[in-house]
């Protein structure tokens, strides 16, 4: 069973007995509450044009959405299989706010980019194995900042190359070697001699920023189970007074 199944089954569960109360009901404004008795849970949905609040025990999470369809937001989900990686991109907050880092996701990254290195042919020999032993067993990847700090500073078998405006160059020597050419050994003399230093060889992971690291945390997923089956059992009470009319 995956993660997102655990969360729909453990959200089918605590609501099993749940009764809705209508707090407000004046068009699209709306201010609904259900409750049970299991796990104490209490869900709260609000709706303002083109807005949509899901509130209660797991949390607050305002989405937004302005479009020919969604100025009643009930509209918007009414219906549909719960996708939260969608709609978390619909959220106020931003996407961002509801990601949680995950070091099995580090992981997998880190082994994809290692994997590519030395599937492209590229990779200094070692490298497999002094990933391993420098990061992959590092506690230091049990959080996020110290985690990309690690990869951010790891390089392996990395050589640097000074070379001048002026058509001189050092040979292939460390970073700090090649920051230190021109004092040592080529003066440098304002625009006739500019000097860059370039990586020639060896590894890092220069790509980390763009990694999808985080998965969605449990209470907003959850939360959005409840905006779905909520608006079911809106509709479901409605729709015995819409037949009468």
């Amino acid at each position: 069973m995956t993660e997102y199944a655990r969360i729909a089954q453990h959200f089918a569960n605590d609501v099993a007995e749940a009764t809705m109360t209508v707090r407000r009901e004046d068009g699209l404004y709306r201010h609904l509450e259900f409750s049970a008795l299991k796990g104490m849970t209490r869900v709260v949905l609000i709706t303002w044009p083109y807005n949509l609040l899901v509130a209660g025990s797991h949390g607050s999470y305002h989405f937004e959405r302005f479009g020919k369809d969604t100025e009643d937001m009930f509209d918007w989900l009414r219906g549909l299989r719960v996708d939260p990686d969608s709609w978390a991109s619909k959220l106020v907050n931003g996407r961002d706010s509801v990601g949680e880092y995950d070091r099995s996701l580090m992981v997998a990254a880190i082994n994809e980019r290692v994997a590519d290195a030395v599937e492209n042919d590229w990779a200094p020999e070692g490298l497999q194995d002094a990933v391993r032993e420098d990061i992959l067993g590092s506690h230091l990847l049990d959080t996020k900042d110290t985690a990309f700090q690690l990869v951010s500073e790891y390089e392996f078998g990395a050589t640097y190359r000074a070379e001048c405006s002026c058509g001189l160059s050092s040979k292939d020597v460390s970073y700090s070697d090649a920051l230190m050419w021109d004092v040592w050994n080529h003066k440098v003399d304002g625009e006739k001699h500019k000097v860059k230093v370039r990586q020639t060889a060896g590894f890092d992971f220069d790509d980390f920023t763009e990694w999808s690291i985080h998965e969605l945390n449990y209470h907003f997923v959850y939360q959005c189970h409840a905006a779905v089956w909520g608006i079911a059992q809106y509709d479901a009470a409605r729709k015995p007074e819409a037949v009468a009319s």
